[in-house]
This record gives C-alpha cells, structure tokens and sequence, in this order.
C-alpha cells in the first residue's frame, strides 16, 4: 500500500509496549483501509489520532501484541488504493 499524501509505502512499525502498528497520513486512505482490513481481511485493530497526523485526519493502527508483523506487512502489501 503506498500513502497517497507521502508517496511512500506503508511499512509495518513495532511499538516496544503496543507491538505492531501502521501510519496513515490521511483520512481517504484511513477509510478505504478500514473497510479492507475489517471486512475483507478480518484483522482487529486499535485506532489513534496522534497530533502530527490530526491536520489530515490521519490515523495510527494498532494490532496488538500477538500480531504478526510479517503477515501484516504482505497484506498491506496487496493493497493498492488507486
């Protein structure tokens, strides 16, 4: 999946306290993500709004600590929002 503010592909981040979790810069991507990782994907997530991402309604996704990073990565991977 490639963020369609920066450019650049969304990588899968480990947080040492929240494990695994994804940066959106902006609210389109964030909506069209949420439907896909809920519904066609079925993976769980915790949903932020940190302040450097709030201008654009960006969002922080958390999956917890028990997720599999690799996994996640392939299916962000197969994502392509255009």
């Amino acid at each position: 999946m490639i963020d369609s503010k920066t450019g650049k592909k969304i990588e899968v981040l480990i947080d040492p306290e929240a494990g695994p979790y994804i940066r959106i810069s902006n609210w389109n991507d964030a909506d069209c993500l949420e439907d896909l990782l809920s519904d066609k994907y079925d993976v769980l997530f915790e949903m932020k709004t940190p302040d450097d991402l709030a201008i654009d309604n960006g969002k922080e996704y958390y999956f917890g600590n028990i997720a599999d990073p690799e996994k996640l990565q392939k299916i962000l991977d197969e994502i392509n929002l255009e």
